[in-house]
């Protein structure tokens, strides 16, 4: 009998000191609220938080919800001074004999802190990166366009001054004036009195409008052109060759164009009236450099043939100019 008793009791003394050796603080409150076991890890963590005894579910609940006296706390967690990291969590609980506790675990969770610190870190960096990604992306796009407008000028300058050389031939040897060609004179008068109108008088948009009905072709827009310039004009260049291939190939009269803008990107979807391709589709020459200066500023075109045709151009436009 008495062995069995000092073995009950050993066995006792084995189960107390192996709970509070836990490595996590555990805690038990009857239904008054009143500490019936609590183990060392709790006790410590606490009075370290709160620098006084655990006595009461009240007290415990109180410090979780106005916060520790010394340490710090971020929403659910705690950190104490010694840089550890812990997770309060309430459940209630039913004994084998029916009676009702209220257990409560400090887990540590510093390792998982510092993990998620980390990560959020990373997030803002790579935040960050994109939006530099994205500011390049609309530079290459807005370089890409004046290597364009030089390109254009260079072939007017280099026009007019083949024109000026036949027209100083045909004057020296006493030609008449009607064998001069003034095709290149007009076509060039033409680029540069374009290439001169203010912005104000007349945007890109609203010139592609115009051109378009020259050649039979009503655009239907849905939605805005981004702010962004270098964005915009892309959106245009496509809206152009799509209008162009319409008349063109597909004998349509409309076009119609939805644009939209989400997380530093704008769309541009474009289908038309006309008839669809008769078989798959090969991109020629402006579809092919379309897709060449899509790409270089950083977004994505795709093209599809059935059941009508449909271009679609993505490309990346800076975070803040995002309605």
């Amino acid at each position: 009998m008495k062995l069995r008793l000092w073995q009950a009791a050993r066995l006792k003394r084995m189960s107390k000191e192996a709970f509070d050796n836990l490595p996590s603080g555990v805690c038990f409150f009857n239904n008054h609220g009143i500490v019936t076991l609590c183990n060392r890890q709790m006790h410590r963590l606490v009075f370290s938080l709160s620098g006084r005894d655990l006595q009461s579910l009240y007290e415990l609940r109180t410090l979780m919800e106005r916060g520790p006296m010394h340490g710090t706390r971020e929403q659910n967690l705690f950190r104490l001074d010694d840089g550890s990291v812990w997770r309060f969590s309430e459940e209630a609980v039913c004994a084998a004999d029916g009676a009702q506790y209220t257990q409560v675990i400090a887990s540590n969770v510093t390792v998982l802190y510092e993990k998620q610190k980390e990560l959020e870190q990373n997030n803002m960096e790579l935040a960050e990166h994109g939006k530099r990604l994205r500011r390049l992306s609309a530079e290459v796009a807005a370089v890409t366009r004046e290597e364009e407008i030089l390109s254009m000028k260079m072939r007017v300058h280099d026009d007019i001054g083949r024109s000026v050389i036949a027209t100083r031939r045909l004057l020296q040897q006493g030609l008449p004036t009607q064998q001069l060609d003034l095709t290149v004179w007009k076509n060039a008068i033409h680029l540069l009195k374009r290439d001169s109108e203010s912005p104000k008088d007349k945007d890109a948009l609203t010139q592609l409008t115009e051109a378009a009905a020259g050649i039979g072709v009503a655009i239907r827009l849905e939605g805005k052109l981004p702010r962004n310039d270098a964005a915009a004009y892309l959106l245009i260049t496509a809206m152009r060759e799509c209008a162009t291939n319409c008349a063109r190939h597909a004998g349509g009269t409309e076009l119609y164009v939805r644009i939209t803008q989400s997380h530093g990107f704008a769309a541009a979807r474009i289908t038309n009236n006309g008839r669809p391709p008769e078989g798959p589709l090969s991109e020629g020459g402006g579809l092919s450099s379309l897709r060449a200066r899509v790409e270089k500023a950083g977004g994505t075109m795709s093209v599809r043939a059935a059941p009508e045709f449909e271009l679609t151009v993505t490309v990346p436009i800076n975070e803040e100019e995002t309605p």
